[in-house]
């Protein structure tokens, strides 16, 4: 589906990581605002946030190892 370009350095897998992990935590609190009392961080934000970077992690790690077992 795709190659491993973006996961090829881990400083680049970080990046991406707090990147993806921001969105997400832009989009709860904005949620936040709509939904609940106002903007606030909620522990239900930190904890999507959290698993956003580590589910990115976990994913770079799972195609790097397969990018290494194929050559």
């Amino acid at each position: 589906m795709f190659d491993g370009r973006a996961f090829r350095s881990w400083a680049h897998v970080l990046v991406g990581a707090c990147v993806l992990s921001s969105l997400f935590l832009t989009i709860m609190v904005m949620t936040e605002e709509v939904v609940g009392e106002g903007a606030r961080l909620s522990r239900a934000a930190l904890v999507v946030t959290a698993a956003a970077f580590l589910g990115y992690v976990g994913t770079a790690w799972i195609v790097r190892r397969e990018m290494s077992a194929s050559e």
